[in-house]
């Protein structure tokens, strides 16, 4: 059977990294799993994008008061 040298360094390079990799796609898998039973992210993405509402609500009335001010300084500066 003819050798392929790079299968040969590919099996090389899971025989020396297999067991890392494999141990830390684990720790991932189960760091999640656990944090996804300790936390409940709908009532922390629903507190979050009211939060972003109310900001977004005073961000769009001072607009709208600048743009007013803006229009009477207009008017005032018209009317001499």
């Amino acid at each position: 059977m003819k050798e392929v040298p790079m299968l040969n360094t590919t099996i090389g390079a899971v025989r020396k990294y297999g067991n890392k990799l494999g141990a830390a796609a684990g720790a991932l898998v189960l760091s999640s799993a656990a944090m996804a039973q300790s936390t409940d992210h709908g009532a922390v993405i629903v507190a979050k994008v009211e939060e972003a509402f109310s900001k977004g609500e005073l961000i769009a009335a001072a607009v709208v008061l600048g743009l007013f001010a803006i229009f009477a300084i207009k008017l005032l500066w018209r009317s001499k």
